[in-house]
């Protein structure tokens, strides 16, 4: 797990370097002992990320002459479901619904299989909502809240349960954004009551009670589901 993590990272890095213009089409790379050295990264790893970033088509490896970047549209850079979605009131309520059904049995396995480092982390990121909500600092209690439910899936020590959350991550914070925007009536109050539903996940997970997980994961998913049906303003 954290070695796919960081292969991620490292993924992530230079896809931003692209976006950001710091690399352009036709730029070559650093040699991968040069790039590893830099980024603080084993080659073996480099390695890794380098191929899946060819695979998306965002390099290209030249035998004998290098590794370029090749010329790809702003929007090849976007997560397929990001641009599939567009987050209207049916689209939130498809998300959630199949994020009841992944992220219900996620807890679960999450209930089973959490050490204790995963549970130091989970409580950490609860702790960091709870100062988020006492300054009312929203862009950052939303962070915490998409940290929350990555950190689940990756308790669940199950590899595609956690890409899937990696997948719908940026579909996530869309919807918690736009849920605040147009259904918190008030933002301090739906801060604390969110907490509590996260904090209820925590619990059932640290006591290892897969049922209970299960249950309070759904109840809380079913509870944003609720909200957005009943809002005028979606």
């Amino acid at each position: 797990m954290e070695r796919t993590r960081l292969i991620d990272n490292i993924i992530a890095e230079i896809k931003n370097k692209i976006i950001q213009g710091e690399l352009k089409d036709g730029d070559m790379l650093a040699s991968q002992d040069e790039l590893a050295k830099t980024m603080g990264v084993s080659r073996a790893s480099l390695r890794e990320a380098l191929n899946r970033l060819e695979l998306m088509g965002l390099i290209e490896s030249i035998q004998g002459r290098g590794t370029f970047v090749r010329t790809i549209a702003h929007t090849d850079f976007m997560n397929p479901l990001t641009s599939f979605l567009a987050m209207d009131q049916e689209s939130a309520l498809d998300l959630l619904e199949a994020r009841g059904f992944i992220e219900g049995a996620v807890a679960a396995l999450a209930a089973n299989n959490a050490s204790q480092d995963d549970l130091e982390k989970l409580e950490q990121v609860l702790k960091q909502m709870e100062q988020a909500c006492r300054s009312e600092d929203l862009k950052r209690f939303i962070a915490m809240d998409v940290q929350f439910h990555l950190l689940v899936a990756e308790c669940s020590k199950n590899r595609i349960m956690a890409k899937i959350a990696e997948i719908i991550r940026d579909l996530l914070r869309q919807l918690i954004h736009k849920f605040f925007d147009t259904v918190a009536s008030s933002v301090s109050d739906t801060m604390s009551h969110t907490i509590i539903l996260h904090r209820n996940v925590y619990d059932a997970i640290r006591l290892r009670d897969a049922r209970s997980a299960r249950k309070h994961m759904e109840i809380h998913i079913l509870d944003v589901k609720e909200r957005i049906l009943k809002s005028q303003n979606w």
